[in-house]
């Protein structure tokens, strides 16, 4: 019976490597496909390629190698004007055989080297679309997204347009901003409960303050609560008392289940509760259980947030989105923008999972360095690509919530 395989990689040339590695000469390829992309409605997913066959025994693959240096023997003695060995004189081993044998040799390592070489995908041919991807990649895209943009842009405009970088920046930029989504509230009966949730460090207490003074102290003024469950950091806990102090916010501290259910009925009333959590590794699962079993004091209309800091590697914002899942958080807050000049792994990572945008902070002061999530705004933090603003302003209007500050 003939031993099959099938082999994937990201590219051609991965995959053909990875079977003359592990199969050499006895591989025979059959059958070659694109695995299609498993991302966002498949833009942003990573493609793969499919290699199948079945290997040769070690019998058949000499008697392919046989025939094949027959035959290329027989080229090179015609292309010299001399008549091919008949089969029997192919054991001779004079000296015109031994160089016909050098030669071959040769022409075996061209052949693998060409093979290589025609899986490599040609030259970008649209200088523009080159330039953007070079851009992409200063701003920390990951490959599989810039891939993923390229592929569209080619997609949906013609050869004129694919030149034209006027047009080519700007469609970019609109595939961008819509490969993420934006938070919006949904209204409900009584007080809106607002929690915050994130790995320690990423800039929650500051991030609730600011949170409260946009809603507590703006012109059309709302009845703010602050509930902090960090009470095991003391410094914390003092951080958002003297944060209500200065701006006449109620804040209370809660250390359980029933301490908190009883502090958020108490705040029936009011418009607004935001709660402060305290920081979590994403690594630790038993104590993001039980702060999940806290929470739910707060009942099933309580909107959860996960704050992420901007300065986040990619590999570790992936992670700490899986590990917060639990929680069932409604968008992701960008925090800590100031400390970064590259965004594009953040728009990487959150563009695959679907999860909106509610806000970005970039700086400590309460309450100016704050922000709604935008289109125009994510892509003012982009560099080299240029694109209308006024359009994106015109079609993604977002509320300026520290006018007043300014």
């Amino acid at each position: 019976m003939p031993r099959y395989f099938s082999e994937r990689g990201n590219s051609h040339i991965e995959v053909i490597e990875r079977i003359h590695s592990k199969y050499g000469d006895r591989a025979n390829i059959q059958i070659q496909k694109t695995i299609p992309a498993s991302g966002l409605r498949g833009l942003f997913g990573k493609v793969q390629y499919e290699y199948r066959g079945f290997l040769r025994t070690g019998e058949e693959t000499r008697a392919v190698q046989k025939n094949r240096d027959y035959e290329t023997r027989a080229a090179i003695l015609a292309a010299a004007g001399k008549a091919p060995l008949a089969p029997i004189e192919r054991d001779s081993h004079d000296t015109s055989e031994e160089q016909i044998e050098v030669v071959l040799q040769e022409l075996r390592d061209l052949k693998g080297q060409l093979a290589i070489s025609a899986s490599t995908p040609p030259p970008e041919p649209f200088p523009v679309l080159a330039e953007l991807s070079g851009i992409m990649e200063e701003n920390d895209f990951d490959r599989d997204y810039i891939i993923g943009i390229l592929n569209s842009l080619r997609q949906n405009h013609n050869a004129a347009d694919l030149d034209g970088r006027d047009v080519i920046h700007h469609a970019a930029a609109k595939l961008i901003a819509e490969s993420v989504s934006y938070f919006q509230q949904n209204l409900i009966d009584g007080p809106r409960i607002f929690i915050l949730i994130g790995p320690t460090g990423v800039g929650k207490t500051t991030t609730i303050a600011k949170l409260a003074a946009v809603h507590g102290l703006s012109g059309n003024r709302s009845d703010v609560r602050i509930i902090t469950v960090d009470s095991f950091r003391i410094g914390a806990r003092a951080q958002v008392e003297t944060y209500g102090e200065i701006m006449g916010i109620p804040v209370k501290a809660v250390d359980d289940y029933d301490d908190l259910r009883k502090q958020i009925a108490l705040a029936s009333e009011a418009d607004l509760i935001l709660v402060d959590t305290i920081g979590k590794s994403p690594r630790d699962k038993t104590k993001i259980e039980e702060m999940r079993n806290l929470l739910s004091a707060c009942g099933e209309k309580a909107e959860v947030h996960l704050a992420l800091s901007a300065t986040t590697k990619t590999a570790d914002l992936k992670e700490i989105m899986n590990q917060f899942e639990s929680f069932n958080y409604l968008s992701v807050i960008l925090t800590k923008l100031d400390e970064t000049s590259r965004v594009g792994n953040l728009v990487s990572a959150i563009s695959s999972t679907g999860i909106p945008l509610s806000y970005f902070t970039d700086g400590q002061s309460v309450p100016v360095d704050i922000a709604v999530a935008s289109p125009l705004r994510l892509l003012s933090r982009l560099k080299g690509l240029d694109f209308d603003q006024s359009v994106f302003d015109e079609q993604y209007p977002a509320a300026d919530l520290t006018a007043a500050w300014r």
